[in-house]
């Protein structure tokens, strides 16, 4: 019988990517803001990354962690611009735990990354984005999911215009030999011409699949069917919303 597709596809949800270095300009940047890394300990990482489009700048995130009980914690968020030769803070976003939603339970944030795709929000404006990426504990019923927040530069603040949007979310049950059955939605989104409100609207287009395994004739089977939906995001009292 063949590698049991099952157990890799778990075995790649399951991979962490906690990292504890720091780089000097993190360094620099969270003396500025007098957090520690022992502020930061339960995600121990601190991704940064040289924006595409104006490689003086790079944005760094650090996850400080706010709300800590057994089996569950909460993360401050700090999204930082800073000018690479200076070392000078041009712009800062932060939220509390209370309401940035950034929360670790059965379900729990195991990575950050810096989203640079090309998010022309308005003629001369270009989003970047900051994915939360989730994922549950259990391998009979795995879950992962990942969320954007979009943000643009206001004076000296970052401001939010799209929050915690799920742009990718798998799960499904399997008896952990060759059965199982699994969704995934995958969400692409696409910036149009036309505008609400002085902002580009946002097409998303998911691309839904169902899979399932089965054994036959001694070998581990997969069938796939996919479908796709669209939405629109438009912008509305500070924030992109999907158009009802």
């Amino acid at each position: 019988m063949q590698v049991n597709r099952i157990v890799l596809i778990i075995t790649l949800i399951f991979v962490s990517n906690y990292s504890f270095t720091q780089s000097d300009l993190v360094v620099k940047v969270m003396n500025e803001l007098e957090i520690t890394i022992e502020d930061c300990d339960e995600m121990g990482q601190f991704p940064e990354k040289v924006l595409p489009f104006n490689k003086d700048l790079t944005v760094i995130v650090i996850p400080k962690t706010g709300k800590k009980e057994e089996g569950m914690f909460t993360l401050d968020s700090y999204v930082v611009v800073v000018n690479n030769k200076t070392k000078e803070i041009k712009h800062l976003y932060y939220e509390s735990y209370k309401t940035s939603g950034w929360e670790s339970d059965a379900v729990y944030i195991n990575d950050i990354s810096i989203d640079t795709a090309k998010y022309l929000v308005q003629e001369n404006v270009r989003a970047f984005g900051v994915v939360i990426h989730t994922r549950s504990m259990s391998q009979p019923n795995p879950y992962s999911s990942n969320y954007i927040s979009l943000f643009i530069p206001d004076g000296k603040k970052l401001q939010i215009i799209l929050k915690n949007f799920e742009i990718y979310s798998y799960g499904g049950e399997t008896n952990m030999n060759c059965w199982g059955k699994f969704f995934e939605t995958k969400t692409t989104l696409e910036m149009l011409k036309r505008t609400t409100h002085g902002f580009f609207d946002i097409k998303i287009i998911n691309n839904n699949s169902e899979i399932n395994y089965k054994e036959k004739d001694d070998d581990c089977v997969e069938s796939k069917t996919s479908t796709n939906s669209k939405q629109v995001l438009k912008f509305s009292d500070g924030f992109y919303k999907i158009q009802k």
